[in-house]
């Protein structure tokens, strides 16, 4: 009995495997089928693309499926198709090529917005259109080094292509491998500073407003700041400004603990608010000028106590992330590259502390002093025994940042190295 309730086990066993392999073998197909179409997708057309070009050359065929050969089309040839067939384009002539996407590319592969600054590396031809053998007509040329406006790119297989805004108020386009995001003028300074500047005593630090690129000469090197270090307690009271926290009309108190917490400036100095404590309340819009045009040390106090929460961690975090490695408020350790980074923060937060760095007492001297006087410049000087520092934006045609750091550099020298910047920047 047991030998036949074993027989009758076998078949079922071997009827329920055939099932399960077969189970096996649809699923295996269906993947085979899903990859193949995926494959297809990617390999072929599914839609008649815009402008339609040869990348290669293509045979032409008498029928869709693509077996009589009648003639083949030259690689770049636009190509006017009427009617798409499975894997196949039915051109206009009544011939058909296959639908490949390595054969057949749309002209323009796609066109992204952009607003930025490009300059031409030499001369420079601007197209009609995104460049294509059939199209190559020419709106104008441009000289070496012009700055050009920059509303879109367009994708092709045939290199990338900027749309530019000219000067009569047409627009154009020019090869991306023609030009570079690097103002021209960036370079020629990098040139200036190594050949007369690039001295271990220095620290200089170069960087157009509306650009990402800088150049320096030890730009990295950490120099005690002096006064400069009033810079990032100036950012914070404006950003506490903006974000509603802080008000101009409100009252500063004076006391003995204004010029003795951890970081905080000898009260001797330049400035003119007293030395020692006099319990009397100051506005804060008077403080932050005093601060900023008279470099007021006892001012700088005050908006480091009142401000800053006497340079608490969440301020000396902020200045960190900002200028890219810590500042500390006792030690004023600053690389000129540090500063300018802050500088430029408080720029764009703007309002009074900004403000406030324009028409200084120091305007005669430094970085200034090496101006045209109808620039306009705000800028904060430093100075302690040999350092002799200025941090500024210059608001020329292009604006500016320049920070520059001596160790017993002299007024005149720092003139000197704003006259030769600007000279090259104007």
């Amino acid at each position: 009995m047991g030998l036949a309730m074993i027989l009758m086990i076998i078949p079922s066993f071997f009827t329920s495997s055939s099932h399960n392999l077969a189970d096996i073998n649809r699923k295996i197909d269906v993947n085979v089928s899903s990859s193949k179409q995926v494959s297809r997708d990617t390999i072929y057309w599914k839609s008649i693309p815009e402008n339609a070009v040869a990348k290669s050359a293509i045979i032409q065929y008498k029928d869709a499926n693509l077996t009589h050969k009648v003639g083949q089309i030259k690689p770049n040839t636009e190509l006017e198709i009427d009617k798409l067939k499975n894997n196949s384009f039915e051109l206009t002539n009544g011939n058909y090529i296959s639908a490949s996407k390595t054969l057949v590319s749309d002209l323009v592969s796609s066109v992204k917005i952009e607003n930025i600054t490009a300059y031409t590396k030499g001369t420079v031809k601007v197209f009609y259109n995104p460049f294509t053998a059939s199209d190559q007509s020419i709106v104008t040329t441009l000289a070496p080094n012009l700055a050009l406006r920059i509303d879109k790119i367009a994708q092709t297989n045939w290199g990338d292509y900027y749309e530019v805004l000219l000067s009569d108020g047409q627009k154009g386009w020019v090869e991306v491998s023609e030009t570079t995001l690097e103002n021209p003028k960036l370079i020629q300074v990098q040139t200036l500073l190594n050949q007369k500047y690039n001295k271990s005593n220095y620290s200089i630090y170069v960087k157009l407003l509306d650009s990402k690129f800088t150049v320096g000469v030890n730009q990295t090197k950490q120099m005690y700041s002096a006064s400069l270090s009033k810079i990032p307690i100036l950012y914070w009271t404006q950003k506490s400004l903006n974000e509603g926290t802080a008000n101009l009309s409100d009252g500063l108190l004076y006391t003995d603990k204004i010029n003795s917490f951890y970081g905080a400036f000898q009260p001797a100095g330049t400035g003119n608010i007293p030395k020692t404590a006099n319990n009397i309340i100051y506005n804060l819009q008077d403080v932050i000028n005093r601060t900023a045009k008279l470099s007021d040390n006892v001012g700088s106090n005050l908006l480091a106590y009142y401000e800053t929460g006497q340079f608490s961690p969440t301020f000396q975090n902020e200045i960190t992330k900002i200028a890219g490695q810590p500042w500390n408020p006792k030690t004023r350790l600053a690389s000129s590259e540090m500063v300018g980074k802050v500088l430029e923060a408080l720029y764009n937060e703007g309002g009074a502390s900004f403000d406030a760095l324009f028409n200084t007492n120091f305007d005669n001297i430094k970085i200034q002093a090496g101006l045209p006087s109808n620039v306009s410049v705000a800028h904060k000087i430093g100075s302690a025994g040999s350092d002799n520092h200025d941090a500024a934006i210059v608001f020329s045609s292009q604006p500016y940042v320049l920070v520059i750091e001596t160790e017993g550099g002299s007024d005149e020298l720092i003139e000197q190295i704003s006259k030769d910047v600007y000279e090259v920047l104007k």
